[in-house]
Protein backbone atom coordinates (compact mmCIF):
# COMPACT_ATOMS: atom_id res chain seq x y z
CA UNK A 1 0.00 0.00 0.00
CA UNK A 2 2.34 2.10 0.69
CA UNK A 3 3.97 2.09 -2.95
CA UNK A 4 0.08 2.89 -4.14
CA UNK A 5 0.59 6.21 -1.99
CA UNK A 6 4.17 6.93 -3.40
CA UNK A 7 3.13 6.63 -6.43
CA UNK A 8 0.46 8.86 -6.19
CA UNK A 9 2.53 11.26 -4.15
CA UNK A 10 4.84 11.95 -7.15
CA UNK A 11 2.35 11.82 -9.64
CA UNK A 12 0.97 14.72 -7.60
CA UNK A 13 4.30 16.67 -7.25
CA UNK A 14 4.80 16.26 -10.77
CA UNK A 15 1.19 17.95 -12.27
CA UNK A 16 1.17 20.78 -10.07
CA UNK A 17 4.79 21.78 -10.02
CA UNK A 18 4.88 23.58 -13.30
CA UNK A 19 2.16 26.16 -11.46
CA UNK A 20 3.20 26.13 -7.98
CA UNK A 21 6.98 25.62 -8.43
CA UNK A 22 10.00 29.00 -8.56
CA UNK A 23 8.16 31.26 -5.82
CA UNK A 24 5.99 32.91 -8.32
CA UNK A 25 5.42 36.39 -7.86
CA UNK A 26 2.71 38.11 -5.93
CA UNK A 27 -0.36 40.04 -8.37
CA UNK A 28 -2.49 42.26 -7.13
CA UNK A 29 -5.68 43.72 -8.55
CA UNK A 30 -4.70 47.20 -8.90
CA UNK A 31 -1.00 45.92 -10.04
CA UNK A 32 -3.11 43.58 -13.23
CA UNK A 33 -5.20 46.49 -13.83
CA UNK A 34 -1.87 48.61 -13.94
CA UNK A 35 0.01 46.73 -16.79
CA UNK A 36 -3.66 45.50 -18.26
CA UNK A 37 -4.28 49.65 -19.17
CA UNK A 38 -0.33 50.16 -20.70
CA UNK A 39 0.03 46.68 -22.47
CA UNK A 40 -3.84 45.27 -23.55
CA UNK A 41 -3.74 45.47 -27.26
CA UNK A 42 -7.76 46.41 -27.52
CA UNK A 43 -6.69 49.92 -25.49
CA UNK A 44 -3.72 50.16 -27.35
CA UNK A 45 -5.94 49.88 -30.69
CA UNK A 46 -8.65 52.42 -29.25
CA UNK A 47 -6.01 54.53 -28.67
CA UNK A 48 -5.45 54.42 -32.10
CA UNK A 49 -8.84 55.50 -33.46
CA UNK A 50 -8.82 57.87 -30.64
CA UNK A 51 -6.07 59.92 -32.01
CA UNK A 52 -7.17 59.38 -35.86
CA UNK A 53 -10.80 61.16 -34.92
CA UNK A 54 -8.87 63.76 -32.65
CA UNK A 55 -6.44 64.23 -35.77
CA UNK A 56 -9.43 64.55 -38.27
CA UNK A 57 -11.14 67.67 -35.92
CA UNK A 58 -9.59 70.54 -37.66
CA UNK A 59 -11.04 73.54 -39.56
CA UNK A 60 -9.15 72.44 -42.40
CA UNK A 61 -10.94 69.36 -42.41
CA UNK A 62 -14.35 70.78 -42.31
CA UNK A 63 -13.41 73.12 -45.63
CA UNK A 64 -13.39 76.24 -43.39
CA UNK A 65 -9.84 77.12 -44.58
CA UNK A 66 -8.26 78.39 -48.24
CA UNK A 67 -6.26 75.81 -50.29
CA UNK A 68 -3.12 77.69 -51.25
CA UNK A 69 -1.36 76.14 -54.33
CA UNK A 70 2.35 76.81 -55.51
CA UNK A 71 3.40 75.58 -59.20
CA UNK A 72 6.70 75.87 -61.17
CA UNK A 73 8.15 75.23 -64.24
CA UNK A 74 11.22 75.30 -66.73
CA UNK A 75 11.92 74.85 -69.70
CA UNK A 76 14.59 75.39 -72.50
CA UNK A 77 14.75 74.92 -76.67
CA UNK A 78 18.30 74.94 -78.39
CA UNK A 79 18.15 75.71 -81.76
CA UNK A 80 20.98 74.86 -84.63
CA UNK A 81 20.83 76.40 -88.37
CA UNK A 82 23.23 77.29 -91.30
CA UNK A 83 22.88 79.31 -94.82
CA UNK A 84 24.33 79.81 -97.82
CA UNK A 85 23.73 83.54 -99.49
CA UNK A 86 23.09 83.69 -103.35
CA UNK A 87 25.95 85.53 -103.96
CA UNK A 88 28.44 83.87 -101.22
CA UNK A 89 29.51 80.86 -99.59
CA UNK A 90 28.04 78.42 -97.29
CA UNK A 91 28.20 80.14 -93.35
CA UNK A 92 28.93 78.17 -90.21
CA UNK A 93 26.33 76.61 -88.14
CA UNK A 94 24.88 78.54 -85.73
CA UNK A 95 23.35 77.71 -82.50
CA UNK A 96 20.38 79.59 -80.23
CA UNK A 97 19.13 78.76 -76.58
CA UNK A 98 16.40 79.78 -74.92
CA UNK A 99 15.11 79.12 -71.61
CA UNK A 100 11.29 79.79 -70.27
CA UNK A 101 10.44 79.73 -66.08
CA UNK A 102 6.90 79.89 -64.97
CA UNK A 103 6.08 80.17 -61.56
CA UNK A 104 2.58 81.16 -60.03
CA UNK A 105 1.36 80.60 -56.57
CA UNK A 106 -2.74 80.01 -56.45
CA UNK A 107 -5.30 80.70 -53.25
CA UNK A 108 -8.86 79.13 -53.16
CA UNK A 109 -11.37 80.08 -50.54
CA UNK A 110 -14.75 78.98 -49.94
CA UNK A 111 -15.80 81.93 -48.49
CA UNK A 112 -19.47 80.66 -47.90
CA UNK A 113 -21.73 77.82 -48.38
CA UNK A 114 -24.63 78.14 -46.49
CA UNK A 115 -22.90 76.95 -43.17
CA UNK A 116 -22.14 73.61 -43.80
CA UNK A 117 -18.35 74.31 -43.35
CA UNK A 118 -19.46 74.85 -39.69
CA UNK A 119 -21.34 72.23 -38.97
CA UNK A 120 -19.26 70.18 -40.59
CA UNK A 121 -16.34 71.13 -37.99
CA UNK A 122 -19.16 70.27 -35.27
CA UNK A 123 -19.48 67.47 -36.33
CA UNK A 124 -15.77 66.63 -36.66
CA UNK A 125 -15.65 67.80 -32.89
CA UNK A 126 -18.69 65.47 -31.88
CA UNK A 127 -16.82 62.31 -33.55
CA UNK A 128 -13.73 63.50 -31.95
CA UNK A 129 -16.19 63.00 -28.47
CA UNK A 130 -17.56 59.75 -29.48
CA UNK A 131 -13.46 58.61 -30.30
CA UNK A 132 -12.91 59.61 -26.55
CA UNK A 133 -16.36 57.71 -25.39
CA UNK A 134 -15.08 54.49 -27.57
CA UNK A 135 -11.77 54.59 -25.29
CA UNK A 136 -13.60 54.99 -22.35
CA UNK A 137 -15.89 52.06 -22.77
CA UNK A 138 -13.16 49.89 -24.23
CA UNK A 139 -10.83 50.89 -20.83
CA UNK A 140 -13.95 49.94 -18.75
CA UNK A 141 -14.38 46.89 -20.26
CA UNK A 142 -10.82 45.91 -20.09
CA UNK A 143 -10.78 46.71 -16.48
CA UNK A 144 -13.82 44.53 -16.28
CA UNK A 145 -12.34 41.40 -18.03
CA UNK A 146 -9.15 41.86 -16.08
CA UNK A 147 -11.11 41.86 -12.70
CA UNK A 148 -13.58 38.82 -13.38
CA UNK A 149 -10.16 36.21 -14.60
CA UNK A 150 -8.80 37.83 -11.34
CA UNK A 151 -10.88 36.86 -9.08
CA UNK A 152 -11.36 33.59 -10.65
CA UNK A 153 -8.09 32.81 -10.13
CA UNK A 154 -8.43 34.21 -6.55
CA UNK A 155 -11.16 31.49 -6.62
CA UNK A 156 -9.40 28.59 -7.66
CA UNK A 157 -6.48 28.91 -5.08
CA UNK A 158 -9.29 29.17 -2.34
CA UNK A 159 -10.55 25.67 -3.95
CA UNK A 160 -7.51 24.03 -4.14
CA UNK A 161 -6.50 25.52 -0.85
CA UNK A 162 -9.80 23.52 0.23
CA UNK A 163 -8.61 20.40 -1.23
CA UNK A 164 -5.03 20.64 0.42
CA UNK A 165 -6.89 20.41 3.50
CA UNK A 166 -8.91 17.70 1.98
CA UNK A 167 -6.17 15.84 0.96
CA UNK A 168 -4.15 15.88 4.14
CA UNK A 169 -6.97 14.43 5.91
CA UNK A 170 -7.86 11.46 3.37
CA UNK A 171 -3.63 11.00 3.57
CA UNK A 172 -4.01 10.38 7.23
CA UNK A 173 -7.24 8.09 7.15
CA UNK A 174 -4.89 5.81 4.74
CA UNK A 175 -2.47 5.98 7.01
CA UNK A 176 -5.09 4.79 9.79
CA UNK A 177 -6.71 2.99 8.11
CA UNK A 178 -3.00 0.88 7.37
CA UNK A 179 -2.25 1.10 11.01
CA UNK A 180 -5.29 -0.15 12.10
CA UNK A 181 -5.34 -3.13 9.45
CA UNK A 182 -1.60 -3.74 10.28
CA UNK A 183 -2.91 -4.43 13.63
CA UNK A 184 -5.82 -6.82 12.90
CA UNK A 185 -8.52 -4.21 14.20
CA UNK A 186 -10.02 -3.52 10.42
CA UNK A 187 -10.78 -5.23 7.10
CA UNK A 188 -8.26 -4.84 4.15
CA UNK A 189 -11.88 -3.27 2.44
CA UNK A 190 -11.17 0.25 5.09
CA UNK A 191 -7.66 0.12 3.54
CA UNK A 192 -8.81 0.04 -0.19
CA UNK A 193 -11.68 2.41 0.52
CA UNK A 194 -9.08 5.09 2.06
CA UNK A 195 -7.00 4.66 -0.87
CA UNK A 196 -9.84 5.04 -3.42
CA UNK A 197 -11.22 8.22 -1.81
CA UNK A 198 -7.76 9.86 -1.68
CA UNK A 199 -6.59 9.01 -5.38
CA UNK A 200 -10.01 10.38 -5.91
CA UNK A 201 -9.03 13.64 -4.10
CA UNK A 202 -5.65 13.53 -5.65
CA UNK A 203 -7.35 13.71 -8.80
CA UNK A 204 -9.91 16.01 -8.24
CA UNK A 205 -6.76 18.54 -6.85
CA UNK A 206 -4.92 17.87 -10.11
CA UNK A 207 -8.24 19.50 -12.17
CA UNK A 208 -8.16 22.08 -10.46
CA UNK A 209 -4.16 22.99 -10.57
CA UNK A 210 -5.00 22.83 -14.58
CA UNK A 211 -8.24 25.32 -14.02
CA UNK A 212 -5.82 27.77 -12.23
CA UNK A 213 -2.53 27.09 -14.79
CA UNK A 214 -5.98 27.91 -17.20
CA UNK A 215 -6.98 30.58 -15.92
CA UNK A 216 -3.56 32.40 -15.21
CA UNK A 217 -2.84 32.01 -19.31
CA UNK A 218 -6.04 33.87 -19.99
CA UNK A 219 -4.96 37.13 -17.68
CA UNK A 220 -1.76 36.81 -19.62
CA UNK A 221 -3.11 37.19 -22.51
CA UNK A 222 -5.31 39.99 -21.41
CA UNK A 223 -2.28 41.72 -20.16
CA UNK A 224 -0.07 40.96 -22.82
CA UNK A 225 2.51 39.49 -21.18
CA UNK A 226 4.33 36.27 -21.90
CA UNK A 227 1.60 33.69 -21.66
CA UNK A 228 3.46 31.17 -19.32
CA UNK A 229 4.38 33.62 -16.60
CA UNK A 230 3.12 32.40 -12.84
CA UNK A 231 2.45 34.10 -10.13
CA UNK A 232 -0.29 34.63 -7.39
CA UNK A 233 -3.21 36.56 -6.79
CA UNK A 234 -2.81 38.47 -3.47
CA UNK A 235 -6.17 39.58 -3.31
CA UNK A 236 -9.37 38.87 -1.93
CA UNK A 237 -12.89 38.49 -2.99
CA UNK A 238 -14.39 41.60 -1.02
CA UNK A 239 -18.05 42.38 -2.26
CA UNK A 240 -19.42 45.81 -2.32
CA UNK A 241 -22.51 45.40 0.18
CA UNK A 242 -23.71 48.74 -0.62
CA UNK A 243 -24.98 48.84 -4.28
CA UNK A 244 -28.06 50.57 -4.22
CA UNK A 245 -31.02 49.47 -6.59
CA UNK A 246 -32.15 53.21 -8.10
CA UNK A 247 -28.80 54.62 -8.13
CA UNK A 248 -27.05 52.07 -10.02
CA UNK A 249 -30.29 52.47 -12.62
CA UNK A 250 -29.78 56.50 -12.13
CA UNK A 251 -25.80 56.62 -13.22
CA UNK A 252 -26.27 53.74 -15.90
CA UNK A 253 -29.12 55.69 -17.72
CA UNK A 254 -26.96 58.81 -17.98
CA UNK A 255 -23.18 57.70 -17.57
CA UNK A 256 -23.28 54.36 -19.66
CA UNK A 257 -20.57 54.23 -22.69
CA UNK A 258 -23.23 52.63 -24.59
CA UNK A 259 -25.93 55.25 -23.92
CA UNK A 260 -23.65 58.39 -23.95
CA UNK A 261 -22.83 57.08 -27.25
CA UNK A 262 -26.41 56.61 -28.65
CA UNK A 263 -26.92 60.07 -27.57
CA UNK A 264 -23.56 61.56 -29.83
CA UNK A 265 -24.66 59.81 -32.40
CA UNK A 266 -28.51 61.90 -32.61
CA UNK A 267 -26.07 64.92 -32.70
CA UNK A 268 -23.95 63.92 -35.01
CA UNK A 269 -27.19 62.87 -37.35
CA UNK A 270 -28.51 66.27 -36.43
CA UNK A 271 -25.01 68.10 -37.73
CA UNK A 272 -25.19 65.71 -41.34
CA UNK A 273 -28.89 67.16 -41.47
CA UNK A 274 -27.99 70.63 -40.84
CA UNK A 275 -24.47 69.83 -43.24
CA UNK A 276 -26.80 68.73 -46.09
CA UNK A 277 -29.03 71.58 -45.67
CA UNK A 278 -26.46 74.27 -46.25
CA UNK A 279 -25.96 72.62 -50.14
CA UNK A 280 -29.58 74.49 -50.99
CA UNK A 281 -27.91 78.30 -50.18
CA UNK A 282 -25.66 79.87 -52.71
CA UNK A 283 -21.71 79.32 -52.42
CA UNK A 284 -19.17 82.16 -53.15
CA UNK A 285 -15.33 81.31 -53.71
CA UNK A 286 -12.48 83.34 -53.84
CA UNK A 287 -9.90 82.94 -55.97
CA UNK A 288 -6.24 85.14 -56.13
CA UNK A 289 -2.87 83.82 -57.83
CA UNK A 290 -0.47 85.38 -58.84
CA UNK A 291 1.94 84.41 -61.57
CA UNK A 292 5.87 85.14 -63.03
CA UNK A 293 7.16 84.28 -66.05
CA UNK A 294 10.76 84.53 -67.49
CA UNK A 295 12.09 83.81 -70.93
CA UNK A 296 15.79 84.19 -71.50
CA UNK A 297 17.02 84.26 -75.45
CA UNK A 298 21.01 85.29 -75.49
CA UNK A 299 21.18 85.08 -79.29
CA UNK A 300 17.79 87.14 -79.96
CA UNK A 301 16.96 90.56 -80.01
CA UNK A 302 15.63 90.52 -76.59
CA UNK A 303 17.61 88.86 -74.36
CA UNK A 304 15.66 88.76 -71.20
CA UNK A 305 11.83 88.75 -70.46
CA UNK A 306 10.11 88.90 -67.01
CA UNK A 307 6.30 89.80 -66.38
CA UNK A 308 4.31 89.23 -63.39
CA UNK A 309 0.31 88.84 -63.13
CA UNK A 310 -1.64 89.19 -60.09
CA UNK A 311 -5.14 88.00 -60.04
CA UNK A 312 -8.01 87.77 -58.03
CA UNK A 313 -11.91 87.30 -58.37
CA UNK A 314 -15.17 86.09 -56.75
CA UNK A 315 -17.17 83.15 -57.91
CA UNK A 316 -21.16 82.87 -56.78
CA UNK A 317 -22.77 79.47 -57.47
CA UNK A 318 -26.46 79.25 -56.80
CA UNK A 319 -28.05 76.12 -56.86
CA UNK A 320 -31.15 75.51 -59.05
CA UNK A 321 -32.00 72.12 -59.91
CA UNK A 322 -29.96 68.82 -59.05
CA UNK A 323 -32.65 66.11 -59.60
CA UNK A 324 -33.98 66.70 -56.14
CA UNK A 325 -30.78 64.91 -55.03
CA UNK A 326 -30.38 67.48 -52.13
CA UNK A 327 -34.13 66.84 -50.93
CA UNK A 328 -33.82 63.07 -51.15
CA UNK A 329 -30.45 63.55 -49.09
CA UNK A 330 -32.07 65.93 -46.55
CA UNK A 331 -35.18 63.54 -45.74
CA UNK A 332 -32.66 60.83 -45.36
CA UNK A 333 -31.09 62.57 -43.16
CA UNK A 334 -33.67 62.84 -40.73
CA UNK A 335 -34.35 59.50 -41.37
CA UNK A 336 -31.22 58.53 -39.77
CA UNK A 337 -32.10 61.08 -37.09
CA UNK A 338 -34.89 59.45 -36.02
CA UNK A 339 -33.42 55.94 -36.19
CA UNK A 340 -30.76 57.57 -33.74
CA UNK A 341 -33.58 58.52 -31.45
CA UNK A 342 -35.31 55.57 -31.60
CA UNK A 343 -31.66 54.03 -30.61
CA UNK A 344 -31.39 55.84 -28.08
CA UNK A 345 -34.32 54.92 -26.40
CA UNK A 346 -34.19 51.38 -27.22
CA UNK A 347 -30.72 51.07 -25.76
CA UNK A 348 -31.98 52.77 -22.46
CA UNK A 349 -34.35 49.59 -22.38
CA UNK A 350 -31.99 47.14 -22.67
CA UNK A 351 -29.95 49.37 -19.86
CA UNK A 352 -32.69 49.00 -17.58
CA UNK A 353 -33.04 45.45 -18.37
CA UNK A 354 -29.57 44.56 -17.34
CA UNK A 355 -29.78 46.67 -14.15
CA UNK A 356 -32.22 44.61 -13.14
CA UNK A 357 -30.92 41.60 -14.14
CA UNK A 358 -27.33 42.18 -12.57
CA UNK A 359 -28.86 43.54 -9.31
CA UNK A 360 -30.51 41.07 -8.34
CA UNK A 361 -28.46 38.62 -9.71
CA UNK A 362 -26.09 40.73 -7.36
CA UNK A 363 -28.50 40.00 -4.24
CA UNK A 364 -29.33 36.62 -4.70
CA UNK A 365 -25.16 35.71 -3.99
CA UNK A 366 -24.05 38.36 -1.74
CA UNK A 367 -26.92 37.19 0.61
CA UNK A 368 -26.06 33.66 -0.34
CA UNK A 369 -22.06 34.20 0.56
CA UNK A 370 -23.46 35.35 3.80
CA UNK A 371 -25.11 32.33 4.59
CA UNK A 372 -22.80 30.19 3.77
CA UNK A 373 -19.88 32.08 5.24
CA UNK A 374 -21.96 30.83 8.47
CA UNK A 375 -22.74 27.78 7.20
CA UNK A 376 -18.90 26.70 6.32
CA UNK A 377 -17.81 27.81 9.49
CA UNK A 378 -20.27 25.18 11.02
CA UNK A 379 -18.95 22.68 8.05
CA UNK A 380 -15.44 23.28 9.94
CA UNK A 381 -16.23 23.09 13.00
CA UNK A 382 -18.24 19.90 12.42
CA UNK A 383 -15.00 18.43 10.44
CA UNK A 384 -12.34 18.89 12.98
CA UNK A 385 -14.69 17.11 15.62
CA UNK A 386 -15.29 13.74 13.42
CA UNK A 387 -11.29 13.83 12.97
CA UNK A 388 -11.15 14.00 16.86
CA UNK A 389 -14.05 11.07 17.34
CA UNK A 390 -11.93 9.06 14.56
CA UNK A 391 -8.77 9.15 15.67
CA UNK A 392 -10.64 7.77 18.75
CA UNK A 393 -12.65 5.35 17.03
CA UNK A 394 -15.83 7.02 17.88
CA UNK A 395 -16.99 7.05 13.84
CA UNK A 396 -16.19 4.88 10.78
CA UNK A 397 -14.23 5.65 7.73
CA UNK A 398 -17.20 6.05 5.96
CA UNK A 399 -18.75 8.72 8.57
CA UNK A 400 -16.22 11.34 8.39
CA UNK A 401 -15.71 10.47 4.56
CA UNK A 402 -19.41 12.20 4.18
CA UNK A 403 -18.11 15.01 6.64
CA UNK A 404 -15.72 15.63 4.32
CA UNK A 405 -18.07 15.93 1.29
CA UNK A 406 -19.85 18.50 3.19
CA UNK A 407 -17.28 20.47 4.30
CA UNK A 408 -15.86 20.56 0.47
CA UNK A 409 -19.28 21.00 -0.28
CA UNK A 410 -19.41 24.02 1.96
CA UNK A 411 -16.31 25.61 0.84
CA UNK A 412 -17.27 25.39 -2.60
CA UNK A 413 -20.36 26.73 -2.53
CA UNK A 414 -19.25 29.94 -0.08
CA UNK A 415 -16.56 30.27 -3.32
CA UNK A 416 -19.06 30.20 -6.53
CA UNK A 417 -21.51 32.55 -3.93
CA UNK A 418 -18.64 35.22 -3.49
CA UNK A 419 -16.88 34.85 -7.09
CA UNK A 420 -20.56 35.36 -8.65
CA UNK A 421 -21.47 38.24 -6.07
CA UNK A 422 -18.14 39.94 -7.25
CA UNK A 423 -19.05 39.16 -11.11
CA UNK A 424 -22.72 40.78 -10.55
CA UNK A 425 -21.18 43.50 -8.52
CA UNK A 426 -18.62 44.49 -12.02
CA UNK A 427 -21.40 44.16 -13.92
CA UNK A 428 -23.69 46.48 -12.48
CA UNK A 429 -20.52 48.78 -12.22
CA UNK A 430 -19.79 48.12 -15.85
CA UNK A 431 -23.22 49.34 -16.85
CA UNK A 432 -22.59 52.61 -14.52
CA UNK A 433 -19.69 53.35 -16.36
CA UNK A 434 -17.21 53.31 -13.47
CA UNK A 435 -15.77 49.98 -12.84
CA UNK A 436 -13.04 50.73 -10.43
Amino acid sequence: MFRINKFVFWLLLAVSLPTFAQNPQHLSLLDAITEGLENNYSILLALNNEQISSNNATRGNAGMLPAVTFNSSASGNTSSSRSRPQDGDLQPWRSATATNLNSNIALDWTVFDGFAMFANYERLIELELMGQENLRATVQQTIASIMNVYFDIVSKQQEIHAFENILRISRLRVHAANDRFNSGRVSRVDVLSAQVDFNADTASYIRQTEDLRKAKIQLNRILAREITTDFFASDSIIVDQTLSYGAIQEMALSENPNVVLSRMSINVAALTLKSIEGQQYPRIRFTSGYALAGSWTPSGQTEHNRSGTLNYGLTLSVPIFNGHNISRQITNARIEMESAEIRLEQMQKEIEAQVASAYSTYVVYRNLASFEASNLGLAAENLEISMDRYRLGAISAVELRDVQRSYISATNRLIVAQYNAKISETALKLLTGAVM
